[in-house]
C-alpha cells in the first residue's frame, strides 16, 4: 500500500501521529507502527514529512474506538519504504480530497465548549461517533491566522461558513514556533493563495474521557 503523507503531528513522549492518502485504497488512513505511534528516530529514517511518498505492508485490524477507528491503520515497521519526498500539488484534482466545511468533514458531528467573538472554542467530537478523525478544507490564506493563548500556539480557521479556534499540532508550525515564536510560525504557513488545510481528533484523554479534541494538524 502507497501512502501521501499529509500529516505530521507532535504526541506527547517526542513521539508523533503520521497520516496520509491512499491512493490504493482511496482513503485517509494512519499508518502505526506495530500499532502505536512513530517514534522520532523511525521519522528521521524514513523521511516522513507532508509529502512523502511512503509504502507500507497493513498487518493486523485496528482494535481502538470510533472516530479513530475509521483511519487507524496498524502496520509492519519493517515493510516501511520511502519511494519519493517532495509532492507540491496540494490543490487541484490531483491532491488528496478535502470537504467543503469543517462540520462536513466530519459528518455533522462536530461539537464545542462555547463560542467567542463568533469563534467555536473547544472543538471536539464525541468518541465512538462513526465518522472520520481526519479531514481537510481548502481555504483562501487570509482565513487562516496563528496566536498565542496562554502559552500555546493556536490558530482561528474560518471555512466560509464558520469560524474554529483550535490547538495546533502541526510539526512544522511548532518547531517553527518553539524555535522563533509566532512570526516564525507564521513565517512557515505556506505563501500561496489558497491553502489546504488539514485538521484532525485527539484521541480522549483522563480529564475528557468522552472527547477528542480538534486540532491544526498542518497547513499546504
Amino acid at each position: 500500500m502507497e501512502v501521501l503523507i499529509t500529516d505530521v503531528t507532535v504526541m506527547h513522549g517526542g513521539n508523533y501521529c503520521v497520516a496520509g492518502w491512499s491512493a490504493d485504497v482511496t482513503r485517509i488512513i494512519r499508518p502505526l507502527p506495530s500499532g502505536h505511534h512513530w517514534s522520532e528516530a523511525l521519522v528521521a529514517k524514513h523521511n516522513i514529512v507532508p509529502g512523502s511518498l511512503i509504502r507500507v505492508q497493513p498487518s493486523v485490524k485496528p482494535n481502538c474506538a470510533f472516530p479513530h477507528k475509521t483511519e487507524d491503520t496498524p502496520i509492519d515497521p519493517e515493510t516501511i519504504q520511502l519511494v519519493t519526498v517532495g509532492f507540491k500539488n496540494w490543490t487541484g484534482a490531483a491532491a488528496p480530497p478535502t470537504s467543503s466545511t469543517i462540520m462536513e468533514g466530519f459528518s455533522g458531528n462536530v461539537l464545542w465548549n462555547s463560542v467567542w467573538d463568533n469563534v467555536r472554542q473547544g472543538v471536539y467530537v464525541l468518541e465512538g461517533k462513526q465518522c472520520a478523525s481526519l479531514a481537510a478544507i481548502m481555504v483562501d490564506r487570509p482565513r487562516i491566522s496563528l496566536r498565542e493563548d496562554f502559552g500555546k500556539l493556536k490558530a482561528v480557521v474560518s471555512d466560509g461558513q464558520d469560524q474554529y479556534k483550535l490547538t495546533v499540532s502541526s510539526r512544522v508550525l511548532r518547531e517553527a514556533w518553539e524555535q522563533g515564536g509566532l512570526a516564525a510560525a507564521e513565517a512557515a504557513l505556506p505563501t500561496r493563495a489558497q491553502l489546504h488545510v488539514r485538521v484532525g481528533l485527539a484521541r480522549t484523554y483522563q480529564d475528557e474521557p468522552t472527547k477528542c479534541y480538534m486540532m491544526l494538524n498542518g497547513a499546504l
